[in-house]
């Protein structure tokens, strides 16, 4: 017998045994909160917000889990101007960037500059879109994207005290003329899709979710609604991520977060404009 063989066809088992069991826990934690409506139809429910459902993007009903890790990051990676870059990291898994030179961006086209910095600049630039500008703290965020769907996530420590960003996300600091000073980055690798039996909310139905939360009432606007992921690190090291998919919903200058698998809201705390 093939001892080295049979030692890896079983390392392999046992990390599918550990990836199913993940999964089971995942889907007995995150109990189902679909919340109805008495006695308001969905279609009632757009009507009164003046949604048009036809316009409405979908998502597939077989979309599952997209599992990941974090990238082990170093000063390396960067390969475009890198002369201008001091760089350092945090764990190994946080890049930290401070530009010798303070690079201007266009602030009535910030998306546009902003973007093209990231493309110059930043390692595995073409993998992040561009998603908020806080403008309390002046920083452009940008987001990791799977087949063209963004990978949202929060910071994994708030306040003035942060020292982690979210496991997606990549922060551009500007100072008040609008330049870039420095940046923060994480980057997720071994992105694989995961099939599940569930099936996902309709944007309908997110809306719904909302409406019935109170968090979305007929007198207020849907600015936006897009489909993506949420990144849910399961431990210190990054070694394992799930992310389940998800809606993103803009009412008035609030954003929502929606399970796309079992209905549960999140707001983003994030003062900021589109």
């Amino acid at each position: 017998m093939d001892w080295s063989k049979a030692k890896t066809i079983l390392l392999f088992a046992f990390l599918a045994l550990n990836i199913y069991l993940l999964f089971q826990l995942l889907t007995e934690t995150w109990a189902t909160e679909v919340v109805t409506n008495d006695n308001t139809s969905i279609a009632q429910i757009l009507d009164q917000r003046n949604v048009d459902a036809s316009k409405l993007p979908r998502m597939g009903r077989d979309i599952g889990y997209l599992t990941g890790s974090s990238e082990q990051m170093s000063a390396s990676m960067i390969t475009q101007n890198r002369e201008v870059q001091l760089a350092t990291t945090l764990d190994n898994m946080q890049l930290e960037v401070e530009l010798k030179q303070p690079v201007p961006l266009d602030q009535n086209d910030l998306r546009t500059t902003a973007s093209t910095f990231v493309s110059e600049y930043v390692p595995f630039g073409s993998e992040y879109a561009y998603w908020r500008y806080d403008a309390e703290t002046r920083q452009v965020a940008f987001v990791q994207t799977y087949e063209n769907n963004k990978i949202f996530s929060n910071p994994e420590i708030d306040g003035e005290t942060e020292k982690y960003i979210g496991p997606s996300l990549l922060l551009l600091q500007l100072n008040e003329a609008f330049e870039v000073t420095d940046y923060k980055q994480r980057h997720l690798t071994n992105l694989t899709s995961k099939s599940q039996d569930d099936l996902v909310l309709t944007a309908s139905e997110a809306i719904s979710q909302l409406a019935a939360r109170k968090y979305f009432q007929p007198n207020q606007e849907m600015r936006a609604i897009n489909t993506g992921f949420y990144s849910l690190p399961l431990d210190s090291t990054g070694s394992l991520i799930i992310m389940p998919p998800l809606w993103s919903i803009t009412i008035d200058e609030s954003v929502y977060f929606v399970n796309a698998i079992d209905g549960t809201v999140e707001r983003v705390e994030f003062d900021s404009e589109e």
